[in-house]
């Protein structure tokens, strides 16, 4: 379970020194967001996408429920273009499902198509800014600008859903977003390790190995040590969720498809043993 764990930042309130949270940058205007969206509007409408949509509806009911004549006489969703904003559109956790399904058969399936991998990277785009805000846009890392940080942002998307392909993962948007969020935060944070200063007296007195390692190696050090000490793996999950990755409990219940009262009392008695 902790393996999933790639990234992240934390304070453990009664191991760790602890730091306020500074407030997120404004989204910028991020060009080759621009350029992408309007490259899709193409590319998604182009006869090559068409047929590798087509073809891979034939082996999904789903998709064949939208990409295919309906018994109205309609079709909801010709193109890899529509199918994109048909998801963006979800609303109410049925549709938010149904595009979490999609999402898991790109990835399943992405070795059939390379347009698929470009539609699956489209499809993601929103959770993808949603990450570069809760990163804050990349502050206080190697990035000289916004539009720097969002281009690793694709990038490390790309590789993931590269090495990823093939794979039958029943959370996969939860999945992808958060072994990108990790990733880039692994960055963030060793960027910051590197700066002078960045270890404080009390945080080394409190935990001589820190001086060592990154705020995401204290973290995943702390997470297996609680875990092995007999925290219940649900507990773990939620709390580096929910915390470090800054999914809100409503997030983490649509993607997860759990009872949001159960997630918040895993949250809670996560924290408590915490601080027991």
């Amino acid at each position: 379970m902790l393996g999933d764990f790639l990234g992240g930042s934390d304070r453990r309130r009664c191991r760790l020194h602890h730091a306020a949270m500074p407030t997120p940058r404004s989204q910028p205007r991020i060009l080759c967001l621009d350029r992408m969206t309007a490259e899709w509007r193409s590319v998604g409408r182009s006869p090559d996408a068409v047929r590798a949509l087509r073809r891979l509806a034939h082996r999904d009911a789903l998709l064949a429920s939208l990409v295919f004549e309906d018994p109205a006489g309609g079709v909801r969703c010709p193109t890899p273009y529509d199918l994109v904003e048909h998801m963006r559109r979800a609303r109410g956790r049925a549709e938010r499902e149904e595009a979490a399904r999609i999402v898991r058969i790109l990835l399943k399936e992405l070795g059939a198509d390379p347009l698929l991998c470009r539609l699956l990277v489209q499809a993601l785009l929103p959770g993808l800014v949603t990450v570069a805000v809760k990163l804050r846009w990349g502050l206080g890392g190697d990035w000289q600008t916004s539009e720097d940080f969002f281009s690793d942002v694709l990038t490390t998307t790309w590789l993931v859903v590269q090495e990823w392909g093939g794979q039958d993962r029943p959370y996969a948007v939860l999945d992808l977003l958060s072994a990108i969020r990790c990733r880039l935060r692994r960055q963030l944070f060793g960027a910051k390790d590197q700066a002078p200063g960045v270890v404080s007296l009390e945080r080394a007195r409190l935990d001589p190995v820190a001086h060592d390692e990154s705020d995401l190696e204290t973290l995943a050090r702390v997470l297996i040590e609680l875990h092995r000490d007999g925290m219940r793996a649900d507990d773990v999950q939620v709390l580096y969720s929910h915390h470090v990755l800054g999914y809100s409990i409503a997030e983490l219940a649509t993607l997860t498809g759990r009872d949001r009262r159960a997630l918040y009392a895993r949250r809670d008695r996560g924290r408590r043993r915490l601080c027991a």
